[in-house]
């Protein structure tokens, strides 16, 4: 079945050689499958060091016979998962991520394995997937291996941000499409001045959580008249949003992000909640920011 989601018809994979590359491979070719898209396999040969001498050109060719059977492996892992989707290959020599960069420019999807080697290494710290998530041109997907819960809900984060709603529309049209539910998380904590000031007064905490639980609803119903299929649990707890995002999404299917900046793609950046969630959640994580379109649209209707 074809998924309406974005208008892009190319699932985009970094390959690296890794275990957690092939992960994602495997995901993203059951990804693409559900999408009825095509996959792209990516790979970026390292250049080699300025001061290398290869006069005879066999240091080149012995990492591109290397990067071959890496592609090899990843296309017949690819279609155990999904036999059905077309499968394309690109390799450059360069960087990943600049490489996974322009190839999302034609992506409906990227998707990189949580963990790395060589042009992938460090990913979870904050390579690839950071520079991805704050300058690529779609969403990004960090996946970990063998983690995915097909069945499982799609989960998502309720914050009081007025960019959030791009969130969490991409989170009601992932759980449409899976046809899954949608566990929806608010979490917050009043600073210590403000408790004290509450106690005084005789404010009781469940009141102010039935009001933050008005406020997630109001949001919530934004998106859902859009998606009347999508059934919806909503969580609003105290404490770190990120321990209880991950908490939530253990047996989960996907966890939506969102990746926050100013300024285009310039000056882009992770919150603090999404680099917690990447370095500490169970499945695979979708990182999602407006397009460029979407924000003047946006602003346009405000």
């Amino acid at each position: 079945m074809t998924v309406p989601i974005g208008h892009r018809n190319v699932v985009v994979v970094g390959l690296d050689g890794s275990e957690s590359a092939r992960g994602a491979v495997r995901w993203a070719a059951v990804e693409a499958a559900r999408r009825g898209a095509s996959l792209r396999i990516v790979h970026a040969e390292p250049p080699l060091p300025v001061e290398a001498l290869d006069p005879s050109g066999s240091a080149r060719r012995a990492l591109h016979e290397e990067a071959v059977r890496w592609v090899q492996s990843a296309i017949a892992a690819a279609g155990e998962s999904a036999p059905d989707v077309g499968v394309q290959v690109r390799i450059e020599i360069g960087s990943a991520s600049r490489l996974l960069e322009r190839e999302s420019r034609s992506a409906a999807l990227v998707v990189v394995g949580s963990r790395g080697l060589g042009g992938f290494a460090g990913l979870v710290l904050g390579s690839v997937a950071v520079t991805l998530s704050c300058h690529a041109f779609c969403p990004v997907v960090v996946v970990r291996d063998d983690d995915s819960a097909p069945d499982g809900p799609v989960v998502v984060g309720v914050n009081g941000a007025p960019e959030n709603w791009y969130v969490l529309d991409r989170a009601f049209e992932e759980a449409e499409a899976r046809g899954t539910r949608l566990v929806a998380v608010h979490a917050w904590q009043p600073p210590l001045r403000t408790a004290r000031i509450a106690a005084s007064v005789g404010i009781v905490w469940s009141e102010l959580d039935t009001a933050r639980e008005a406020l997630v609803s109001q949001r919530l119903n934004a998106c859902a008249d859009r998606h009347p299929g999508v059934k919806v649990t909503t969580h609003v707890v105290h404490g770190s949003a990120a321990h209880h995002l991950v908490e939530q999404s253990e047996g989960a299917a996907l966890l939506v992000v969102g990746a926050r900046g100013s300024g285009g793609l310039a000056g882009m950046v992770l919150g603090s909640t999404s680099q917690a969630v990447l370095r500490h959640a169970p499945c695979p994580v979708l990182l999602v920011r407006p397009s460029l379109s979407e924000q003047i649209a946006r602003t346009q209707q405000a």
